[in-house]
């Protein structure tokens, strides 16, 4: 077989390109430190690196959730600690009172107190991070808490009048009423007895109608309390409209809430109650939860989420009814300081533990959570450790053998330099020889 000079030319040309294009290789690993610069460098390696970079992403962004989560909860946390402080004073207070050596001097200054304190607890439910309210649950730019009126129109049932014909022809607008003052209790005032105000006679229940107090006499102002059933709440059932007057009934405007109403004639009104009808008055209490029952949840892995914040609700009013009002039992007992009544303090004191033991709860639900967060946060930290070793592996140059690698790359670029220099030499006097 014959070989021309352009045949050795283009050999030696091949040749001295496939050295420096390795030589190029290497310097460029060198610069980047890298042995992964482009996927044609391992095809393979590179769609590992790819599913690594992806899933370190992710857990990046789950150790980021848990960063801010962690300094959501330690702010609940310190505002729970701040109502546990405040109920243990309000507990010691109210201890201090029950006693018979108190006097309504002292019992006046503690129900100032416990009036802040109410003030203040209002507060701290509705405390905020930043714009996002604390105890809102998923409501978080809505106020954890809200205060609600005192007076509240009653409902009036006329289902258990017993004459139907009676019954289909009242008109309940001229029975307009409301009841005013707090309470989470169901109350009911049914007429047992027809007649007119000072005539008819009613029974209360305080429990939606299971029990029922003694009969009464049903008067313009109705003090609604069922001595055999739960504390007084002094809720009063007014026939009057929102503003203190009786205006649909009398000719006059007059106003129950002064203190006139009790020289009223109130044989001169003709009203007639019927037997069976009732005024209901749903639970009003002075503070309800106004958020979510539902909570912000915090997603620390594939499909598990774990909820991170407690709600006012849960801190307050116990979560789904069951619990204590806290609100509800301070109001009850800074009233019994102003009315200088030891034994409905004394009697109170246990509520208090139980909705200290309320926050307690939530507190140790708080730092519990907190734990977790913190166990995910390692356990992640560990995660993405490995997972950049492992990126190194695929991506990262190993210097010492690249130094090796480079000198012999060198070697190899000079010595194709050389030879092809030697081989292209011959002249033409040479070639024809």
């Amino acid at each position: 077989m014959r070989v021309t000079e352009v045949t050795k030319r283009d050999h030696v040309v091949d040749n001295i390109q496939r050295s420096s294009a390795k030589l190029q290789e290497i310097q460029i690993q060198m610069a980047t430190g890298r042995r992964l610069n482009k996927t044609s460098d391992d095809p393979i390696g590179a769609a590992r690196s790819q599913d690594i970079v992806t899933t370190m992403s992710s857990q990046n962004q789950l150790l980021q959730n848990i960063d801010d989560n962690v300094a959501w909860l330690q702010r609940s946390e310190l505002e729970i600690s701040s109502i546990n402080e405040l109920l243990g004073q309000m507990r010691t207070l109210a201890i201090s009172q029950s006693g018979s050596d108190s006097n309504v001097e002292s019992r006046q200054m503690v129900a100032r107190e416990f009036s802040a304190a109410r003030k203040t607890l209002f507060d701290i439910g509705n405390a905020r991070e930043g714009k996002l309210y604390l105890f809102s649950g998923i409501k978080s730019l809505s106020p954890a808490l809200k205060k609600n009126g005192i007076f509240q129109p009653a409902k009036v049932e006329k289902s258990g009048v017993e004459q139907k014909d009676i019954r289909e022809l009242l008109d309940v607008k001229q029975f307009r009423a409301q009841f005013e003052g707090f309470s989470p209790h169901n109350y009911r005032v049914k007429v047992t007895k027809g007649g007119i105000w000072g005539q008819a006679r009613v029974k209360i229940s305080d429990d939606d109608g299971r029990t029922w107090s003694k009969e009464q006499t049903l008067r313009p102002v109705t003090h609604v309390f069922n001595p055999d059933g739960k504390l007084n709440d002094q809720v009063l059932l007014k026939f009057s409209d929102l503003e203190g007057h009786l205006g649909n009934v009398l000719p006059k405007q007059f106003d129950f809430n002064s203190e006139k109403s009790v020289e009223f004639d109130i044989d001169s009104l003709g009203i007639f109650f019927p037997q069976g009808i009732e005024f209901i008055y749903q639970p009003n209490p002075e503070v309800s939860y106004n958020g979510s029952i539902h909570k912000k949840e915090a997603l620390i892995s594939n499909g598990r989420s774990i909820p991170v914040n407690v709600t006012a609700q849960e801190l307050f009013m116990g979560g789904n009814g069951e619990g204590v009002d806290t609100f509800s039992l301070l109001a009850t007992l800074e009233r019994a300081l102003l009315e200088n009544d030891g034994i409905a303090i004394a009697n109170r004191i246990g509520e208090l533990d139980l909705a200290q033991n309320q926050i307690l709860k939530q507190q140790a639900d708080v730092g519990n959570i907190i734990r977790e967060l913190y166990a995910t946060q390692a356990k992640l930290e560990n995660q993405q450790f490995e997972k950049e070793r492992q990126l190194s592996d695929i991506q990262d140059l190993d210097i010492a053998e690249a130094t090796v690698d480079l000198k012999v790359a060198e070697a190899n670029n000079k010595l194709s330099l050389h030879t092809g220099a030697r081989l292209i030499q011959p002249s033409l006097s040479d070639f024809l020889r």
